[in-house]
């Protein structure tokens, strides 16, 4: 009973002050302007006005003696320049009277309970509240040197009455020198009790995170997760660096999340979030071309890089006072970084990389989010748009969000089903790769030598090095029955399983090749070799793939007479000293190429050394080359020490050597007779 009663009294009270201020906005004099109060059911009451309006700044202006009557009447609700007001920066006052019959009307509706203000600001605009010329409130940037922030709604106390028990509301509102206000800083003013209004500014702070900060962080915690994503596919496939490009992408993207909803809830000013989010947004630019270099793997990296450079470099030009310059150079920034993005990634689709190609509009959506709400505010500001456009907003519930927001979202989602995609494609791959590199090196393993034959004459060594595993190096020694050693050196072009392939091809003609001639044996060779690169082979990526090798061929006799034929390879060297030879076109160039053969006398206590071409082209760091000077000064070392010691001063071609001694004296070994081939 006692409820019904007081929610009858409240009714009775607020028709009470609705008749008052309907009276009120009868009397002509300024000093006893109202407010017309539109009531709801908590008895908050919206201060509509009229308001009083004065574009500048003079402390005399919060004094409620202080005559307002030249001032304009205006509509805090409605924009200004809708008003007759031109766009204007720095200060402006905002003025009301209350009389004391309103306020101890709307006071008693609870009990002579203490009245207070709910102001309600516009975007990064500084607010602070007089009552009778006392301040009774500010946001946090409006100080003696204002700084903007994110203008979050704020209470004010209402006390300190006139003579007359009435009060003079005067707001002092400011924005930063380089702002253009065209809506007006001052939205909303409500009036009612402190349980109410501390009521409405709970209601408001919650407004204030699914305005300004739920979107952002949704956004930043699904990036961050992305970026988890890339890095974990990182670790998975170290030899892709793009998935690492792609998680340094979702994380730039989730800083600028972060940083957009610290602004949005009052946490950073205004200049701080904008040389973050130019700064942050310069990194995303710069890590996503180097995400689309890697992905697409494009030539193009010279350029890339120069642009990566003028992006990196242009938010300090934003510290300087040429702010025309920076404005103008970022468009164009921004143009070039969505071009070369767009084309890096189109040249790959048109190379039949249909994952570049899914992610080409995606990109283009990411490259433009955080340029279209400046798009679209510019376009509303010249009058192309609708004036909503100027701050277009979308909803999900109480969750407000921009274009930025879904074109970000879209660019995840794409991004995270072509990742993944182009992730589980290329395992296969692998997989696929990793099963023909192993048949190969169980082909290359039966057919390169592990043990080399022994003989009474000769003592053999040898080491082979492959770059990759598998490599296009091949040798074969062969003891036959007059007790001389057939041996064969070459070197195949490229690297990997083709070569290693096009190697496993010789040595199987070698070893059927009945005749030992050495000239005779290298034209069989150039023959089987051609033969096997004009025809289509089980291996699609070695399908009439051009290929050409060089190849050494020799045959020593117990005496110590050699005769060698070489086909473009490296001359062997005898006893630290390289031996010349007759020049020869490597193997797979012309089709019944004729070789020369020539003979030597080995003496006993010599050492002949054959090795390919990997020993002398080691590189170091420096770039610089083995060369044939080092290699002369260790060519009469130990097989395996020649091979180390190239290795280790940088390897990067396949390393050979197969190093025979001719025995000083001739060793009888009565348990170990040499297998011959006849």
């Amino acid at each position: 009973m006692q409820d019904s009663s007081r929610w009858i009294f409240r009714w009775l009270v607020m028709l009470c002050a609705l008749s008052l201020c309907h009276a009120g906005a009868q009397t002509p004099a300024p000093s006893t302007t109202v407010a017309s109060a539109p009531i709801n059911l908590r008895g908050v009451i919206n201060l509509t006005g009229p308001w009083r309006f004065q574009i500048g700044d003079d402390p005399s202006w919060a004094q409620p003696g202080f005559d307002d009557s030249t001032w304009s009447v205006v509509d805090p609700s409605q924009p200004l320049t809708s008003q007759g007001f031109e766009p204007y920066t720095g200060y402006g006052w905002y003025r009301l009277h209350l009389s004391s019959a309103q306020v101890a009307a709307f006071g008693n509706s609870s009990t002579n309970a203490p009245l207070e203000l709910l102001i309600t600001g516009n975007a990064a605009g500084q607010l602070v509240v007089f009552a009778n010329g006392v301040e009774t409130g500010h946001t946090k940037g409006m100080t003696e040197h204002p700084v903007e922030y994110q203008s979050p709604p704020f209470d004010a106390s209402l006390y300190a009455p006139d003579a007359s028990g009435g009060r003079v509301l005067a707001i002092r509102t400011w924005a930063g020198p380089k702002d253009f206000i065209h809506r007006g800083l001052l939205v909303r003013v409500e009036l009612g009790t402190r349980p109410e209004i501390s009521d409405k500014l709970a209601e408001s702070s919650a407004t204030q995170w699914n305005e300004h900060a739920t979107a952002s962080i949704v956004v930043a915690f699904l990036f961050l997760c992305a970026a988890m994503l890339g890095a974990a596919l990182f670790l998975a496939q170290r030899n892709h660096s793009e998935y690492l490009w792609l998680s340094l992408l979702c994380i730039a993207v989730s800083i600028s999340g972060a940083v957009d909803a610290c602004f949005g809830l009052d946490v950073l000013s205004f200049p701080a979030y904008q040389i973050l989010s130019r700064f942050i947004g310069r990194i995303f630019m710069a890590v996503t071309l180097e995400f689309v270099l890697r992905f697409t793997a494009s030539p193009y990296r010279k350029l890339v890089r120069g642009v990566q450079i003028a992006v990196l470099l242009l938010p300090f030009l934003a510290l300087t006072p040429f702010d025309q310059i920076y404005d103008f150079l970022s468009v164009a920034i921004e143009i070039v970084f969505c071009s070369l993005t767009c084309v890096l990634l189109f040249l790959a689709w048109r190379k039949r990389r249909g994952d570049a190609g899914a992610m080409l509009l995606p990109f283009l959506l990411a490259a433009t989010a955080d340029s279209t709400d400046n798009v679209l505010t510019y376009a509303a500001n010249k009058h192309w748009l609708p004036e909503q456009f100027e701050s277009l907003r979308f909803h999900i519930g109480p969750v407000a969000f921009g274009p930025g927001t879904v074109s970000f979202s879209i660019f995840l989602i794409s991004l995270v089903v072509v990742i993944l995609y182009r992730f589980i494609r290329v395992s296969q791959d692998e997989q696929r790769s990793n099963a023909e590199v192993a048949a190969a090196r169980s082909v290359q393993a039966l057919l390169i030598p592990t043990q080399l034959p022994s003989t009474r004459n000769f003592m053999l060594e040898s080491a082979y090095l492959p770059v990759n595993g598998v490599g296009g190096d091949f040798f074969q020694v062969l003891p036959l029955k007059d007790e001389s050693l057939f041996i064969v050196v070459g070197d195949v072009s490229g690297k990997g399983l083709q070569a290693a392939m096009n190697s496993s091809t010789l040595v199987g003609a070698f070893r059927n090749e009945l005749s030992h001639d050495p000239a005779t044996v290298l034209e069989h060779l150039n023959r089987v070799l051609l033969g096997a690169v004009s025809a289509p082979g089980a291996v699609p990526e070695l399908d009439a793939a051009p290929c050409f090798a060089t190849c050494l061929c020799a045959r020593v006799y117990p005496n110590g007479e050699m005769t060698i034929a070489n086909a473009g390879h490296l001359g062997p060297y005898r006893d630290g000293r390289e031996i010349e030879l007759p020049p020869g076109l490597p193997l797979g160039v012309i089709a019944d190429n004729r070789y020369e053969q020539i003979t030597f006398q080995l003496n006993r206590g010599e050492r002949l050394v054959f090795l390919s071409d990997g020993v002398v082209e080691a590189t170091n760091e420096a770039g610089e080359l083995f060369g044939f000077e080092r290699t002369q000064q260790v060519s009469n070392e130990p097989a395996r020490y020649i091979a180390q010691t190239a290795k280790r001063f940088g390897q990067t071609d396949d390393i050979t050597v197969v190093s025979l001694y001719f025995s000083s004296r001739t060793v009888h070994k009565d348990n170990e007779e040499p297998a011959y081939s006849s």
